[in-house]
């Protein structure tokens, strides 16, 4: 098996997870002790470090990536993600806009749902941003299969982009962008459609049920998704001290031409 440049979850037994690249001529060092990365015969594995102790690897879930891996804007947390893809009914063939690729953790999500039978449009302004998305992308696609990513990014600032010329019938619209209204000023929907906008204010919130109301959207639901866990052990069930409360605010709808 040829783990070099592999993607993994570096686990050690205080409970700290590190996502690193494989790179067989260096080696990777914590408190906790240092191991040669060339100790890694297999994916999923222990090494034994330093120090004697023994660290887990193996490869990472979406979720420990996505939390794990360098980001540069705030990325969309996988308690949201969840609840956005659930809102905007997709399935495997959806045709999806995106507006608003960030770091690429949702855009991440969306093509691991679609693969390659559905369609996945994802806007942003910044091409740094685009860059960033599809390299997180990539590496996490490798760690799955060979194949490449097939999403269409479109590099363009929302208020001048004309919707029209996808030349699609799309599904559903996901936002992550401050202003997510800018999206009427030059388009008007006029196919069935689902809408999920993600954002972190209320005053924003409220703007957005305005814009979808003046475009004759119906079924216009907001709220927000809160995620607690619990500790059972031997002794005690009781909630955890860690509650990841308010992220951000969901408005959704949908737009159906009669």
């Amino acid at each position: 098996m040829n783990i070099d440049n592999q993607l993994i979850v570096i686990h050690t037994p205080k409970n700290n997870k590190y996502l690193a690249v494989v790179d067989l001529k260096k080696e990777f060092t914590t408190n906790e002790g240092k191991f040669k990365f060339s100790q890694i015969k297999n994916i999923p594995s222990q090494v034994k470090t330093s120090t004697g102790i023994n660290f887990k690897i193996y490869k990472p879930s979406y979720k420990e990536f996505v939390l794990l891996m360098k980001r540069g804007p705030q990325i969309i947390y996988p308690k949201d993600v969840a609840q956005i893809v659930l809102e905007s009914n997709i399935h495997n063939s959806s045709k999806i806009l995106e507006i608003g690729s960030g770091s690429g953790a949702l855009t991440l999500y969306l093509y691991t749902l679609l693969k390659n039978t559905g369609k996945l449009y994802s806007l942003d302004s910044s091409k740094k941003n685009q860059r960033r998305a599809d390299k997180t992308i990539s590496r996490y696609i490798s760690t799955l299969s060979e194949e490449s990513n097939d999403i269409n990014f479109l590099n363009e600032e929302l208020v001048n982009f004309n919707y029209k010329l996808l030349n699609e019938d799309i599904d559903s619209i996901i936002t992550d962008v401050p202003e997510p209204w800018e999206f009427f000023k030059n388009n008007k929907i006029k196919n069935s459609i689902y809408w999920v906008s993600y954002l972190p204010s209320m005053t924003q919130i409220m703007r957005m049920n305005n814009i979808l109301m003046d475009n004759q959207f119906q079924d216009i639901e907001i709220k927000e998704v809160i995620l607690r866990d619990w500790v059972v052990d031997e002794k005690i069930v009781r909630p955890s001290n860690k509650l990841v409360s308010h992220t951000g605010f969901l408005i959704t709808a949908r737009y159906i031409e009669y």
